[in-house]
């Protein structure tokens, strides 16, 4: 894949951002290589995956028709929640298995898990874990796969997996490498069934014996990963369970309502998490 200029990809590039499929179409005619042309980092495929989302499905049809590359988009459209993009990408033959890149090893569906893309995830995981792990079937709600690593007692029945999440690799700051205990594994499994929004999955977990204020990483609780990623339903059902709106992380050195004054942007469904935490 080539790098272009600003001149060469405005063309194809502004017909995108405007979602104008006929000249979308038309400036790919006249230069067929704009397809896989990378600029900024991303390809124009790549592109309609970045935030704010707006970019019509007909747009990246015309993109997938002219042989964008697939793999990275399902990627990016895992972390960005973009379900219906992956399921476009998916029947267009996008590889559910690729990794990111080699300082980011991670499938789509693990990328969705660390940001939070719970709708992303649901359409990603009809294909499988691909690599099965505790962490990816607590994320993903996956109950009918947790009984099987967790047991009552909170015993683990086997090894968790393959792949251990890693913050880092999406963007987060490194922290010291985990234990193998059980209790940080498990700890590390509520937090991101939080994030997701996996209620059940939390259920499970807090039902066989693991803390509700385990903070695995830097600090951060399930509930501050919940404030996070707007999940109100789960924020509310952590505090009804006995979620302590008062523990401090390591990062930001905060609660979780100053998460949720962080995080908030005038919507209905950040005014109602931060009400929860008043």
């Amino acid at each position: 894949m080539s790098t272009v200029s600003d001149e060469r990809i405005q063309p194809a590039l502004h017909a995108l951002l405007s979602n104008d499929v006929a000249s979308l179409r038309a400036a790919l005619a006249s230069d067929a290589g704009l397809v896989d042309a990378v600029w900024h980092g991303n390809t124009l495929l790549e592109w309609a995956t970045q935030p704010p989302p707006g970019i019509d499905l007909a747009c990246t049809a015309v993109l997938i028709e002219a042989g964008a590359r697939l793999d990275r988009a399902l990627g990016l459209a895992g972390c960005w929640d973009l379900a219906d993009l992956c399921r476009q990408l998916l029947d267009a033959g996008a590889d559910p298995t690729s990794l990111e890149s080699d300082a980011s090893p991670i499938t789509p569906l693990e990328s969705a898990a660390l940001h939070g893309s719970t709708a992303a995830a649901d359409v990603l995981v009809e294909h499988g874990l691909h690599r099965p792990t505790l962490w990816l079937a607590a994320a993903t709600g996956r109950i009918d796969l947790l009984v099987d690593w967790v047991a009552d007692d909170g015993t683990l029945l086997k090894p968790a997996g393959p792949y251990r999440p890693v913050w880092a690799h999406v963007g987060r700051p490194e922290a010291p490498t985990p234990t193998d205990e059980p209790e940080q594994i498990l700890a590390e499994a509520l937090t991101l069934a939080a994030a997701n929004n996996r209620i059940a999955a939390v259920d499970h977990l807090l039902n066989c014996g693991v803390p509700i204020d385990a903070a695995p990483y830097r600090g951060i609780t399930g509930l501050h990963f919940a404030v996070q990623f707007g999940k109100r339903d789960m924020v509310e059902h952590l505090l009804g369970r006995g979620a302590s709106p008062a523990v401090i992380d390591d990062e930001w050195n905060a609660t979780p309502a100053t998460w949720a004054d962080v995080c908030g942007d005038g919507s209905p469904e950040r005014a109602a998490i931060a009400a929860l935490l008043a």
